[in-house]
């Protein structure tokens, strides 16, 4: 796949050593990262740090610059993106709605080529830009064969905006991104690209991956402690060619100069917006520092280990799989197609196992690197137990 690449990978990660770094797979078997990762120790130290920030008041501002910027060159090293290219906001559907928002219709190019099972918020979004005079096309993208065929067949001349998801949260399928920018380029549409279901736990380039737009956030597979953050990264040129139609004084260029008239700052800082909440900046630092610390490839080799020992073992049981089987095609996360599904999450709950289940998506299951194949094991046969009630 273009976009895994990795120039920090670490290959002697001791992952039953690292394990102890997080709390919470002290107490459960947990195996809902596509929901809500663990968040490692340190992020309790830096909750405690953005406790004492607040007795700051007004003394705090620079203190929380600091932060903003120290976090934003994490996702700048996280995705290989240039410096100044990484916005912060406060969800993925409104790093999207910046962008979308500067985008205007023309009469021979207003379609935006979206799937049907891409992440309800961003489909929400994507939709209703009809009302602006955008025209959606929605496809089937995301089963278990080639979804980026259903892209291509969709894209041509007439298309502004091809908005996907890299790893589908219906399936767990993993998109090969290249084919689809590679056929927007020839018609001059732009690619956007949901990756919070990949970033942290499959490598990405934004540099070779060749996306206009790629959003990612904190709370799933980069262990953030809190909700309320995401990031965008934005090709430079693109970034200095829109210009934000709802700014704010954080997307400001003299952000501490408290002017009359905005400027906007240079690249994809621009487009933020107001302050952010501050605790899952905090909260973030330290779940991505660990990620950082063990390299995504040496993530992605041990996601692929235990999430192919998943779906070994629900083939064994005679279970419907939904994620493809072949590691080139999913990412981290293995989708069963179990009818009440939610009935099998509630009976794991009580046995101390996390997993989560969506509709349309059947019984969700994204292990935590730290998590072992013999735990990989006793969750597939405690859902094979529930089934049997």
């Amino acid at each position: 796949m273009n976009a895994t690449v990795n120039a920090t990978a670490r290959r002697d990660v001791d992952f039953e050593a690292e394990r102890k770094r997080f709390p919470v797979l002290d107490e459960r078997t947990f195996l809902a990262c596509q929901c809500m990762g663990p968040f490692p120790r340190e992020t309790l130290d830096d909750l405690d740090a953005y406790r004492r920030s607040l007795f700051l008041r007004n003394r705090v501002i620079d203190e929380w610059v600091e932060r903003l910027d120290a976090l934003r060159g994490q996702f700048e090293q996280l995705l290989n993106a240039p410096v100044g290219s990484v916005m912060l906001r406060d969800s993925a559907t409104a790093a999207q709605a910046a962008v979308a928002a500067a985008l205007t219709p023309e009469p021979k190019r207003n379609r935006v080529v979206l799937s049907t099972g891409d992440f309800h918020s961003s489909r929400f979004l994507w939709l209703a830009q009809e009302g602006r005079g955008f025209a959606p096309v929605q496809v089937d993208a995301h089963g278990v064969g080639d979804g980026e065929v259903a892209y291509l067949d969709a894209i041509d001349e007439r298309t502004a905006v091809v908005a996907l998801s890299l790893v589908s949260p219906r399936t767990g399928a993993l998109l090969d991104v290249a084919p689809v920018v590679a056929r927007a380029r020839a018609v001059g549409a732009l690619v956007i690209v949901d990756a919070y279901q990949a970033v942290g736990i499959v490598p990405i380039d934004v540099r070779a991956m060749g996306a206009d737009m790629v959003v990612g956030g904190t709370h799933k597979w980069l262990g953030g402690g809190g909700m309320g953050l995401a990031f965008a990264y934005l090709e430079p040129t693109l970034s200095e060619r829109l210009r934000p139609v709802y700014p704010g004084w954080i997307g400001n260029a003299q952000l501490l100069g408290f002017g009359e008239k905005f400027e906007p700052a240079p690249g994809a800082l621009r487009f933020q917006q107001g302050t952010p909440a501050m605790e899952p900046v905090y909260t973030a630092r330290g779940g991505t520092s660990w990620v950082l610390e063990m390299g995504t490839s040496a993530l992605r080799a041990r996601s692929l280990l235990l999430t192919g020992r998943l779906l070994a073992g629900a083939r064994d049981l005679g279970l419907k799989l939904r994620t493809p089987l072949e590691p080139e095609r999913r990412g981290g996360m293995v989708c069963l197609d179990i009818p009440d599904a939610g009935r099998v999450v509630d009976a794991l709950e009580t046995q101390g196992i996390d997993l989560d289940s969506r509709p349309n998506a059947g019984l969700r299951m994204g292990p935590h690197p730290c998590v072992s194949e013999e735990e990989c094991d006793r969750v597939i046969a405690a859902v094979g137990r529930a089934l049997e009630l």
